[in-house]
């Protein structure tokens, strides 16, 4: 069973709290209400599974519920496969359409960061903030995160059919939360030192900046993490280390993904490493592009890029920030000077 043990907050004639056994059905028939059947987790759709997730300590929900214990809106707090294990995603926060004018959402999000954090032991947050709408960018920006790059294509377009909310497959701003610092160098890659610096600044992060070497260790193995989310078409490998095979590696399982349907490919690498510099150009040349800073991802910090099989629809991304405005206009450039270099 749950570890853990926090209060309940009132919240006028409502309650916020961690989802308890019984909640679970209407925490399944929200996903229902928002994503019809097209979320892309199947599992959600399990009542059981998501009780045996909680108990698991894998992921935490936070619900809102009414006195007759009808389930109005609902945030996760789950570990990340593959990374460090003092990293949590916030996420898959959702509120019934009718009630959305009642502040649910920050009151949720407040919860989380206020008294499930410290529960828990959380050392960092990772978020993602659909741009079908600014609501979400907003709340995650007044409860203290920072924006760090954004996602592009992330989210499959039929999750949102239910609600008619997008037209096509919807991008995500990365917001990330600081709950216990560490400082540490990371080597910033030639291409972005410029974002790298402006986006460390923004985020008040404690780093030694360093210049990433064009070079891969020849006596190391690549090693990495991958996973495939089918029903999304999205892929994520994380290289815990480069070596001087990283390019056979990495084509490989960029044909290998791409032949099994992946339309979204993703790749952390750990900038703590020197080699960044090299490794970043070996994907550069495989058409990946920036995509953010992802604080924390192996202990240390990780750069995520990303490589898509499709055309985006920026006229549909819509932003809150000035600084989520900047970064895409990077991003959109990079892409263009990553793909003409996987051209060459």
């Amino acid at each position: 069973m749950m570890k853990i043990n926090v209060p309940a907050q009132e919240l006028g004639e409502y309650q916020v709290r961690l989802m308890r056994d019984a909640d679970a059905p209407g925490v399944v028939a929200l996903y229902r209400a928002i994503y019809g059947e097209h979320y892309p987790i199947k599992e959600m759709y399990d009542a059981d599974y998501i009780i045996k997730q909680q108990e698991a300590e894998m992921m935490y929900r936070v619900i809102v519920a009414d006195a007759a214990g009808n389930i109005l809106g609902h945030s996760g707090l789950y570990r990340l496969q593959g990374a460090y294990t003092g990293l949590y995603e916030g996420g898959q926060g959702m509120v019934r359409a009718e009630a959305r004018s009642k502040g649910f959402n920050n009151a949720i999000y407040s919860y989380i960061m206020q008294i499930l954090l410290p529960a828990v032991g959380v050392e960092e947050i990772w978020g993602e903030s659909v741009t079908n709408h600014v609501f979400m960018q907003k709340t995650a920006i007044s409860i203290g995160t920072k924006e760090t790059g954004i996602e592009l294509e992330l989210m499959p377009g039929e999750s949102y059919e239910a609600e008619k909310s997008a037209s096509g497959r919807v991008s995500a701003v990365v917001a990330c939360a600081c709950v216990k610092e560490k400082p540490h160098t990371v080597f910033l890659p030639a291409p972005y030192a410029d974002i790298l610096k402006k986006i460390y600044v923004h985020a008040k992060r404690d780093r030694q900046l360093k210049t990433a070497a064009g070079v891969l260790p020849q006596k190391v193995k690549t090693s990495y993490f991958d996973a495939f989310i089918a029903d999304a078409g999205v892929l994520r490998v994380f290289v815990h280390e480069a070596g001087a095979d990283a390019g056979e590696t990495m084509a490989g399982l960029v044909k290998k993904y791409l032949d099994a349907g992946a339309v979204v490919l993703q790749v952390f690498l750990p900038l703590n490493q020197p080699g960044s510099g090299a490794l970043t150009e070996i994907l550069n040349r495989l058409g990946f592009f920036f995509a953010a800073v992802a604080p924390r991802w192996f202990d240390a910090d990780g750069l995520l890029m990303q490589k898509l099989v499709n055309p985006a629809n920026y006229d549909e991304i819509r932003l809150y920030s000035d600084f989520a405005k900047e970064m895409l206009q990077f991003i959109i450039e990079d892409r263009n000077r990553a793909e003409a270099l996987a051209l060459i």
